[in-house]
């Protein structure tokens, strides 16, 4: 069974794919406009992505490699808006995101 978490509550090293794009009251009237600038950048449902490095403590900012090769920092509301599957270690996972962890161990 796989679980929802918003990517701002992912670990360092963490597999997911995007579910979808959440709602974040921090915006106020301009939610809509960050959550499409999100849906731009390649944050779209279905897309795999790895946490590839998280600010100090756990926050943010939030490094993250999507399926494509593309890499982001996002703040800790923004990241947060983008609600993801979480994927087990070792199952399921792209090519292009498990290439990445075989490199790093």
């Amino acid at each position: 069974m796989t679980q929802t978490l918003p990517l701002s509550q992912l670990k360092k090293g963490a597999h997911a794919h995007i579910e979808r794009i959440a709602p974040n009251p921090v915006f106020g009237g301009l939610d809509p406009m960050v959550g499409r600038r999100l849906a731009d950048l390649g944050f779209s449902d279905g897309v795999p992505l790895m946490v590839i490095a998280t600010g100090l403590l756990g926050r943010g900012p939030f490094a993250v490699r999507l399926g494509n090769q593309s890499q982001f920092a996002l703040r800790e509301p923004e990241a947060a808006k983008i609600l993801c599957r979480v994927v087990p270690h070792g199952h399921g996972q792209t090519s292009s995101v498990s290439t990445h962890s075989r490199e790093a161990r």
